[in-house]
Formats: structure tokens, C-alpha cells, sequence
């Protein structure tokens, strides 16, 4: 049995496809159950990081976890230091986190810094361990979706860079590999699509898509900043997210090819998943 956490997520609801479909004994694992969608045969579990007493069912039985918490606060990986506790009394053999590429390149922005404290808690477990360490997701094009519909503008931000985005598909079926197959004890992956991509790029891809031009236009950090406060989606999150942007620009667009040696398959294309989702731009 293979538990999903954050199932209803990116990647976590893709896992569960994905396990489901190979018949894959897979549980999912919820905060809110009633309001989750899965496939049939998917066992359905309410569990949450925070709440300790939820844990030990939702591990029953569960020989491997795919580990991915909802955050990081200040006080650190607590979630994690949980998680495994009740993994260890649970019998589990094989935690599988779900990290970020920039614990790999060194990145000290507030996102990655949660992410690597997370890794040391896992790599600490004395359980078997994977870390999945993916590069910016593909899904980070919904931000550009509301003014792309109505302005035909994607408006990006001085210094923005050029990232080589992954499907969370792509994701989920590195991770169901290593869920089902050996070999991957003591690895950590770093994650890619297969092209390297400016923004004016992906809007060009995205106006593809479309049939439609859709304008790239650069604004400063300060302007980002201004907007986002106008829309109330300033805080510590958002200055932690503009930090990780601004760092990752040294890495993010190194192509790795770890998601065709695992699954035998190239990686989805921005294309992919512009049709896949066409619906978002208007």
C-alpha cells in the first residue's frame, strides 16, 4: 500500500491517477475527504500534518509515502518531524519527499531553505528515502491567466527568468516509478522539462495556443510589488516567492534528464500543458 499526502495537490492528484490506473494499491490522504474527487478503487483517508492523532490510521498497513507538506512556518519542519514518527511506528520502509531544485544549487530563499530543513528530516528518519527536487511547475502560468484573457498581456517581471517548467505529470510519474520500483534508495532527483524557455517565449507559446499574439510586457520589481499589494496578495509568502524568482534565475534554466531515464519518456512540453488548459486564458 502507497500513500499519497497532499493528494488533492499539483502533483498528488496526478500520483494518484497514475497509481490508480496501473492498479497500484494507493491510498489518499486528505484533509477533507467529503470534498476530495478520486478515481475508483483509490482508498480515501482524513489526515492532516498538524493534527498527530489523524496519522497512524492513514499509515496503517503502508509500506511507502509520498511526502509532500503544505508549507513551512518559522518554526520549521515540524510537519515532517511528525510525519515521520508515526512512519516509523506505522513500519513504513520508504519515505519519498517532494523538495524543490534549489536545495540542490544552494538557494537560500525562505522556500528553499523550509524544503532543505525537510530533506535533513527525512534523510535523518533512518527510513529508505527519495527526494524529488523539481524546477518551476508549468501550473505557475495560471498567474498570467486573468490578463492574458482580458488584455491579451502577460505581464512578467524584470529579471524573470528563463526556466525550463515541468508538467506536474511528469512529476507524478517519477515519483510513481519510484514508489513501485527499487533502485532508488538514497537518491535525490532534480527535475525538469525538456526545454529551457524565456517568459516572451511563453507567451508566444501560450498565443500559439490561442491563435491570438499575446503581449509580453516587463514590469519592474517595484511595479510587481505595488500590484500585488493592490491585490492583496502581499505578506511574508509573496516576499519569499519574489526571492526564490530572483535567486533561481542562476539555475532555472538547466535542463536535467532524470524524468526520461526514470519513466523511459520525454518530457511533456509547455504546449502540453497550454492545451491541456487552454480553457484559463479565455
Amino acid at each position: 500500500m502507497i500513500l499519497v499526502t497532499g493528494a488533492t495537490g499539483n502533483v498528488g492528484s496526478e500520483l494518484v491517477a497514475q497509481l490508480a490506473a496501473d492498479g497500484v494499491p494507493v491510498r489518499a490522504m486528505t484533509r477533507n475527504p467529503g470534498k476530495a474527487n478520486f478515481p475508483a478503487g483509490v482508498e480515501v483517508v482524513a489526515g492532516d500534518f498538524d493534527k498527530p492523532e489523524t496519522l497512524p490510521a492513514a499509515l496503517a498497513g503502508v509500506d511507502r509515502v509520498f511526502v509532500c507538506p503544505p508549507g513551512y512556518g518559522p518554526e520549521g519542519p515540524v510537519q515532517e518531524r511528525t510525519l515521520v514518527a508515526a512512519a516509523r511506528e506505522a513500519g513504513v520502509k520508504h519515505l519519498v519527499k517532494l523538495s524543490t531544485s534549489g536545495v540542490g544549487y544552494g538557494a537560500t530563499d525562505p522556500l528553499t531553505s523550509g524544503h532543505r530543513a525537510g530533506e535533513q528530516v527525512i534523510q535523518e528518519s533512518g527510513l529508505e528515502w527519495t527526494i524529488l527536487r523539481p524546477g518551476t511547475f508549468m501550473v505557475y502560468l495560471y498567474g498570467y491567466a486573468d490578463t492574458i484573457g482580458k488584455e491579451r498581456t502577460m505581464y512578467v517581471t524584470e529579471g524573470d527568468p528563463v526556466s525550463a517548467m515541468i508538467h506536474p505529470r511528469d512529476i507524478a510519474s517519477v515519483a510513481a516509478k519510484v514508489l513501485t520500483t527499487s533502485g532508488h534508495e538514497g537518491q535525490a532527483y532534480t527535475l525538469t522539462g525538456g526545454e529551457a524557455l524565456s517568459p516572451q517565449r511563453q507567451g508566444e507559446i501560450i498565443g500559439e495556443a490561442l491563435g491570438k499574439e499575446v503581449r509580453v510586457v516587463e514590469r519592474t520589481q517595484a511595479e510587481t510589488q505595488a500590484e500585488f499589494d493592490r491585490l492583496g496578495w502581499g505578506g511574508p509568502r509573496l516576499e519569499a516567492l519574489l526571492e526564490l524568482k530572483r535567486q533561481s534565475a542562476a539555475w532555472d534554466w538547466k535542463i536535467s534528464d532524470s524524468v526520461e531515464k526514470i519513466t523511459g519518456k520525454a518530457p511533456l512540453t509547455l504546449r502540453d500543458w497550454v492545451d491541456e488548459n487552454i480553457h484559463i486564458f479565455g
